[in-house]
């Protein structure tokens, strides 16, 4: 039986599958660099995109909406000089404080403009030009009135429009205000009655029982009561429309008949209260008008604000966080 012979491998053979290794090899290392250098694009990409997104959106900030009350808006530009100015007038540079107060000033302007017709109240040009010229420091029949007034404007980052309805907004509200007090009645459910106070309930409690026993109320209030006011006039409140208390003390008080006694805690003191004598039609005096009518006007505020369609993102809970930052960096604002 014959040996098989081994043929021997042609050595160009072993030459190509060298090569085919080495290119194989070679491949996957370009293709491996080429993934890097998409990666890194990518990367470079999504961070450049980045930057620019924030750029045009710091572009854009400025003529953003900072408040829109209903269909009228305040451009974040807007609202900034109105921090700005407001906090000059008050001189406060807090941002909780400025936001808010300006934020309500903004919503109440709002619904002055829109709603003090259906009160039949309105603001003439010379009420417009007399306000005008009051937040300017001088009287609208000085000479210098227009070069002044040009001047507020070139200063301020406010159209002469919006400056314009600004000074129509405080002229409406001194006019609505008006108007709620000229509407008062002449008379008015109203109490007589006196108080004593104390620090705590048990005083208050033996007050009342010592009352109840036949003690004189007007030498009690002097020996016993902290209110200076009152104590040497024997607690004595004199009368009381309603509208001028709180709701809880107004319940509380017009609840009572003349004669008895109770106790009011209020914060750190107790009061012990007496109702006199009660008038269901008591003539309505001029010292208290101005109260009344405050009360009267800022129920409507609140009636029209709670039916208003309010986008506040100046808001420092619930507003946007970019906005508020631009607006306090702009107007001088501080956290604290």
């Amino acid at each position: 039986m014959s040996r098989q012979r081994k043929i021997p491998t042609p050595a160009w053979h072993h030459r190509d599958s060298v090569k085919a290794g080495g290119l194989s090899g070679s491949r996957a290392k370009l293709y491996g660099m080429i993934g890097i250098i998409l990666l890194v694009v990518a990367g470079v990409g999504v961070i450049a995109f980045g930057y620019l997104s924030d750029y045009i959106s710091d572009q854009n900030r400025p003529g953003s909406v900072a408040i829109r009350v209903d269909d009228r808006k305040y451009s974040v530009s807007d609202y900034t000089e109105r921090a700005r100015m407001y906090s000059e007038q008050f001189g406060s540079t807090s941002a909780a404080t400025v936001l808010t107060s300006v934020s309500a000033d903004i919503i109440d302007e709002v619904i002055l403009l829109n709603s003090a017709a259906e009160l039949g109240v309105e603001a003439t040009d010379d009420e417009i030009k007399a306000e005008i010229a009051q937040l300017l420091g001088i009287t609208s029949d000085d000479p210098n009135f227009d070069a002044r007034y040009q001047e507020e404007l070139a200063a301020i980052d406010l159209s002469e429009e919006e400056y314009r309805d600004m000074a129509r907004g405080n002229v409406l509200q001194g006019k609505v205000r008006d108007k709620f007090e000229a509407d008062l009645p002449a008379t008015i459910d109203s109490i007589n009655y006196r108080q004593i106070q104390v620090s705590d309930q048990a005083t208050a409690d033996e007050i009342v029982t010592q009352l109840e026993g036949g003690a004189d109320f007007a030498t009690l209030a002097a020996e016993q009561s902290a209110d200076t006011q009152t104590k040497d006039t024997g607690g004595d409140k004199g009368w009381v429309p309603r509208g001028i208390l709180t709701d809880a003390q107004e319940d509380l008080l017009f609840s009572l008949e003349p004669g008895e006694f109770t106790t009011y805690p209020s914060g750190a003191v107790v009061f012990v209260y007496e109702v006199i004598e009660r008038d269901e039609d008591h003539e309505l005096e001029e010292e208290d008008k101005p109260t009344l009518a405050s009360t009267e006007y800022n129920d409507w505020i609140i009636e029209k604000r709670d039916a208003a369609d309010v986008q506040n993102e100046m808001d420092p809970t619930t507003g946007d966080g970019d906005k508020i930052r631009y607006v306090i960096d702009h107007a001088g604002l501080t956290l604290s």
